[in-house]
C-alpha cells in the first residue's frame, strides 16, 4: 500500500512540473507497475523472480536508456560522451554506467532524496535545457521505470538476478502484401531462471530495407515494396530478426522453366543438385518470381570457363561443345575444367587476395613461398579445413614454409584475430575491439579472449639465407598474454561463442597444456560442428559462382544479416561438410544446378530480383581475368615487368607487379582481408582505357596477334569475322552485324584496319567484359 501511495504522490508532483499522466494508449497506470513486466502490451506470463516493486538496473533501467537513445554513439555513448556525461555504448558496461549515473555530477543525475528532480528525468523531458532534445515524455512507461528505480534507492547491478540468455521475435517470418494491414512483432527475452518477458517496448526495432517494409519503434510493420527484408530487434546486447517477405507483382503463374536442362539420374550428385534447386525455386514461388529459362550451350561454356578457371574458351572449344550431341556434355565439361591446371591458378588468386599475399609485408621470397604453397594445395585439392588448419598452426621459416607467412602479414594478436575470424569464419570482429558489437552479441571480452590464442606467436630474424636475407621465423613462445583494456585483466583464450565457465567446469581447461594454445583454436574452427566455418565457405563459394551470396556481404555472418534463404544455406553447409570440405566436389554440384545454368536475361516478372537467383547475375570480369581474356582474344603474349613472357595475369603472385590496366580495373592491393577490397565498380578511367588506351591498342594491332595471323593465312572476310566474334563474345555475329562489317570493308583500302576496329569495338562491349 505504501508503495502505491508513494508512486501516486510522485505522479502528482511530476504533473505539477508540466507532465501528463498517461494511463491509456500504451502507458502504465501506477497499479500496473508489476516487477519485470513494464510493458502494458505483454500477453506473456512472467515468472515473478524478484521482490515486488523491484526495478533492475541491468534489465530495466539500461534497456530504457538504450531505447531512448541516451547511450548511442551520437549521444552519451560516444567515445568521450556528451556534456561531461559518458555512458557505455548500448549499455554494455553496467558497472561503469551505474557509477556515471549515481556518483558523478555531485549526485545530481540521480537524486534519491528528491527523485523527480533527478537530472536523468529533468534533462530528457526538457524540463531543463538538454542538448539532445526531448527524449522522454513525463508520464510514459519509460519515465516511471526511471522514477520507480530512483524511488527504490537506485539499486545497482545485482549479480544474483537472472541473466538474459536469449532473444526471440514473433513472428520469426511473415509474408505480407503491399497495401495490406500492418502487423505487430513481439520481442521476447528469456532469462537464466527460465522466465520469459515481453520486451517489445524496450527493444530497439528497425527495418533493414525500408523500401520493402517500414517499421515503427514499437514494432508495427507495414509492407511498402516487393522483396525481402529483416526487421531487427536488439535488447540487452542480443539481437534477433523477423524476416518479412513481400511478393512481387506477378504477370503470369509461376513456372519453373526447366526446358533445356538435362538431369542425369545416374549421376551420384543429382539428388543433392535437385534438392538445392527445389529450395531455390520454393523461395522464388513464395515471392511470385518465375525464373528465366536455361541458358544456351554457347553461353554456358563461356560462363563456366570464366567461373571455374578464369580463362576464356577458344573458338574451337566453343564450336566442339556446341556441336556435341552428348546429353551429359555440361557435366563432362565441368569435370574437365576442374582438372585443368588453370583451376589452381585462378583459385589460388582468390585465396591469395583473402590472405593478403604481397611482397611489401612478406619480402619477395616470402611472397613466392606463400603463393606457391597456396597453388600446390589447391592443385592437389587439399580440403579447405586441412588448409585452414595448416595455416593456423603454421610456424618456421617464412621462406621455406609458405603458410608461416600467414602470421607475418598480421602484426599483432588483435590483427591476427580479426583476419582469422573474417576469413575463416565470415565474422567481422573489428567493432568489438573498442565496444560491444552494435548488431551482434560480440563484446570486448569475446574479442580479447579470441585474440589471446595468438598472444604467444613470436617472430625472429634468421640468417639461413645470409645476413641480409631478411628471413623471418615464426615460433611459439613460452609466455605472452593479451590484456583487455576495458578491465585491465589478462584475457584467457576462449573460442567465439563458448563460455569460459563451460570450459572450466571440470577444472581441467589448460589451453597451454600442449605447448601451443592454437591447437584448441584449430580444432574448434575446423570442426564440422562449428556454426560459422562451413557456413562461411559454403556461402563464399556460392557467391563466387552465382554472383551474390545467400548472405551479403559474403564475409559478414551475423544474426542481424540473415541469409535470404536460410534452408538453402543450411543445406549447402551440410553438403560441404558431407563432402569433407572438398572444394572441387562442391563447385561441381553448384555448376550442375538449374540455378547456375539459367539465362542472365531477366523476364518481366524477375527483372527487379537481385537476391533470389531467378536469373544468372551478370558481373564484370575480374581485372586479371579481363586482361587475360583480352590477350587471348587478340592472340597476344602477356608481358609483366620482372617476369617471363607468357605469365598470365591470374598467375601474378601479388599486386606489386606493375600494371596500370589491372589497377584501373580494380585489382585489390591486399591491404585488408575483406572481399570488398576488389573493386568492380565501373568508372570513367575504365571506359577511356577500353576506348582508346595504349594498352588495348597495342594488343589489337600487334604484328604477332590474331588479326595479323588470320590475314597472313589467307582467311576470307567471313571467316575472320566469325573468328573474332567467337574469340571475344563466344558466338557468331548476327546477320546485321556481319553486313555492317562487310560494308565497311568495301569502302576501306586497309583491310586489317577494319578488322582492328572491329576487334577493339568488341573488346569494349558489355557482352565481352561481363560474364553472363
Amino acid at each position: 500500500m505504501r508503495q502505491h501511495l508513494l508512486i501516486t504522490s510522485s505522479l502528482c508532483r511530476a504533473s505539477a512540473l508540466g507532465g501528463l499522466l498517461f494511463v491509456l494508449g500504451g502507458f502504465l497506470s501506477p497499479a500496473q507497475a508489476a516487477p519485470r513486466n513494464l510493458s502494458p502490451t505483454s500477453q506473456l506470463h512472467v515468472q515473478p523472480h524478484l521482490p515486488v516493486g523491484y526495478v533492475s538496473f541491468v534489465n530495466d533501467v539500461e534497456p530504457t536508456l538504450t531505447r531512448l537513445g541516451c547511450n548511442q554513439g551520437a549521444c552519451h555513448g560516444s567515445q568521450y560522451g556528451k556534456g561531461g556525461f559518458k555512458l557505455s555504448l548500448f549499455g554494455t558496461d553496467s558497472d561503469l554506467d551505474y557509477i556515471a549515473l549515481t556518483r558523478q555530477a555531485k549526485g545530481r543525475r540521480v537524486n534519491v532524496a528528491d527523485p523527480i528532480h533527478s537530472l536523468i528525468l529533468l534533462k530528457p523531458t526538457m524540463t531543463v535545457p538538454h542538448g539532445g532534445g526531448r527524449r522522454l515524455i513525463p508520464g510514459s512507461s519509460y519515465y516511471y521505470t526511471l522514477l520507480h528505480w530512483i524511488q527504490e534507492g537506485a539499486p545497482g547491478p545485482n549479480p544474483n538476478e537472472p541473466k538474459l540468455v536469449s532473444l526471440s521475435v514473433t513472428p520469426s517470418e511473415k509474408v505480407a502484401y503491399k497495401g495490406s494491414s500492418p502487423f505487430h512483432i513481439i520481442v521476447k527475452a528469456t532469462y537464466s531462471d527460465g522466465s520469459v518477458r515481453n520486451v517489445t517496448s524496450l527493444a530497439n526495432i528497425n527495418t533493414i530495407d525500408d523500401g520493402v517494409a517500414s517499421c515503427t519503434p514499437d514494432g508495427v510493420v507495414r509492407a511498402v515494396g516487393s522483396g525481402q527484408t529483416p526487421i531487427m530487434a536488439r535488447f540487452g546486447g542480443l539481437a534477433t530478426v523477423c524476416i518479412v517477405m513481400v511478393p512481387y507483382p506477378s504477370h503470369a503463374p509461376y513456372t519453373p522453366q526447366t526446358a533445356g536442362y538435362h538431369a542425369n539420374p545416374a549421376d551420384p550428385d543429382q539428388k543433392i543438385v535437385d534438392e538445392i534447386d527445389a529450395l531455390v525455386e520454393q523461395k522464388q514461388k513464395a515471392l511470385h518470381l518465375s525464373p528465366s529459362p536455361i541458358c544456351s550451350d554457347r553461353t554456358f561454356i563461356r560462363r563456366v570457363f570464366f567461373d571455374l578457371i578464369g580463362t576464356a574458351p577458344s573458338p574451337r572449344e566453343i564450336e566442339e561443345f556446341v556441336a556435341s550431341k552428348d546429353p551429359n556434355k555440361r557435366a563432362h565439361l565441368i569435370d574437365t575444367l576442374l582438372n585443368r591446371p588453370e583451376y589452381a591458378d585462378y583459385w589460388a588468386l582468390k585465396w591469395a587476395d583473402l590472405l593478403r599475399v604481397n611482397r611489401n609485408d612478406l619480402q619477395v621470397k616470402g611472397m613466392w613461398s606463400f603463393d606457391n604453397w597456396l597453388h600446390n594445395e589447391i592443385q592437389q585439392n587439399v580440403p579447405i579445413d586441412q588448409m585452414v588448419r595448416t595455416l593456423i598452426l603454421a610456424e618456421g621459416s617464412t621462406y621455406t614454409n609458405g603458410p608461416a607467412n600467414f602470421y607475418r602479414v598480421s602484426h599483432d594478436p588483435s590483427e591476427m584475430a580479426e583476419t582469422t575470424s573474417q576469413v575463416f569464419l565470415g565474422v567481422r570482429l573489428q567493432c568489438a575491439k573498442c565496444h560491444h558489437h552494435p548488431f551482434e552479441k560480440w563484446s570486448q571480452e569475446d574479442y580479447y579472449r579470441f585474440a589471446a590464442f595468438f598472444a604467444r606467436i613470436g617472430q625472429k630474424g634468421s640468417q639461413d639465407f645470409g645476413i641480409f636475407g631478411n628471413d623471418t621465423v615464426v615460433y611459439v613462445r613460452d609466455n605472452g598474454e593479451v590484456v583487455n583494456p576495458a578491465t585491465g585483466k589478462v584475457a584467457p583464450p576462449v573460442p567465439l561463442g563458448v563460455h569460459l565457465a563451460a570450459l572450466e567446469k571440470d577444472g581441467k581447461y589448460n589451453p597451454d597444456a600442449t605447448g601451443d594454445r592454437r591447437l584448441i583454436l584449430a580444432n574448434w574452427i575446423t570442426s564440422p560442428q562449428n556454426p560459422w566455418f562451413a557456413t562461411n565457405w559454403a556461402n563464399r563459394y556460392w557467391a563466387y559462382m552465382m554472383g551474390a551470396g545467400l548472405v551479403n556481404p559474403i564475409d559478414d555472418l551475423r544474426v542481424t544479416n540473415p541469409p535470404t534463404n536460410p534452408p538453402l544455406l543450411n543445406l549447402l553447409t551440410h553438403t560441404l561438410v558431407q563432402f569433407h570440405f572438398d572444394a572441387k566436389h562442391y563447385l561441381r554440384v553448384l555448376c550442375l544446378t538449374r540455378t547456375y545454368q539459367r539465362s542472365s536475361r531477366a523476364t518481366v516478372d524477375n527483372a527487379k530480383d537481385t537476391l533470389f537467383f531467378t536469373h544468372y547475375v551478370p558481373r564484370r570480369l575480374p581485372a586479371e581475368v579481363l586482361s587475360d581474356a583480352i590477350d587471348k582474344a587478340c592472340g597476344t603474349t602477356p608481358h609483366f615487368g620482372g617476369l617471363p613472357a607468357g605469365i598470365r595475369a591470374i598467375d601474378l603472385p601479388d599486386p606489386n607487379v606493375g600494371s596500370d590496366f589491372l589497377n584501373i580495373f580494380g585489382r585489390p592491393q591486399r591491404l585488408t582481408s575483406c572481399e570488398c577490397e576488389r573493386n568492380e565498380t565501373p568508372n570513367l578511367s575504365q571506359a577511356l582505357e577500353l576506348m582508346n588506351g595504349n594498352d588495348i591498342n597495342n594488343r589489337v594491332t600487334s604484328p604477332d596477334g590474331r588479326i595479323a595471323k588470320l590475314i597472313k593465312s589467307g582467311a576470307s572476310d567471313n571467316a575472320i569475322i566469325n573468328d573474332l566474334y567467337l574469340a571475344t563474345l563466344g558466338r557468331l555475329p548476327t546477320q546485321r552485324e556481319r553486313d555492317i562489317i562487310l560494308g565497311a570493308l568495301i569502302f576501306s583500302e586497309h583491310r586489317e584496319h577494319v578488322f582492328q576496329d572491329v576487334l577493339a569495338t568488341l573488346l569494349g562491349t558489355k557482352e565481352f567484359i561481363f560474364n553472363h
